[in-house]
């Protein structure tokens, strides 16, 4: 991973012909930082797994419902105003995440290693899994029906 990683900044810098690379430093910033943050997210991925790992295991009581919606299940989808293109859900089920809750501990980085997804499709899904996170933690906070969420239908 941490070669992937360093391989990304150093392919998001100018590369002139040779082995040598010049840059400006407001590009070798950017590069840093980019590698900081995705490897600030695997970590902290990680660390959240480990930590509530099992409370959220399938079949667990105190699992939120949201983590069962299946991805191959294009009325559970719709129900819950998700709007995810065929090619990506394909993608994504091909690969082993057959449901919302496989999607909780994944990166941005794992998904754009998936066919059909880049950088915009990647956050997409994650501010899917996260708009469901944020709202099961707001309804146990406060009871009552929950709220409706436009930004989930992509609207």
């Amino acid at each position: 991973m941490a070669e992937r990683l360093v391989f990304s900044a150093i392919v998001s810098l100018n590369q002139p012909r040779g082995n040598k690379i010049r840059c400006t430093r407001r590009a070798l910033r950017e590069a840093l930082l980019a590698v900081t943050r995705e490897a600030h997210e695997i970590g902290f991925l990680a660390g959240q797994q480990d930590e509530h790992g099992e409370r959220l295991r399938p079949g667990n009581p105190g699992r939120p419902g949201w983590m069962d919606i299946r991805l191959d299940n294009p009325e559970d989808l719709a129900r819950h105003h998700i709007r995810i293109t065929p090619v990506v859900l394909k993608s994504l089920i091909g690969a082993g995440y057959h449901c919302l809750g496989d999607l909780r501990w994944v990166s941005s980085r794992e998904l754009r290693g998936l066919y059909y997804i880049g950088y915009r499709t990647a956050g997409a899904l994650l501010a899917i899994v996260d708009r469901f996170e944020k709202g099961a933690e707001a309804s146990a906070e406060r009871p009552g029906p929950p709220p409706v969420d436009s930004a989930a239908t992509g609207h």
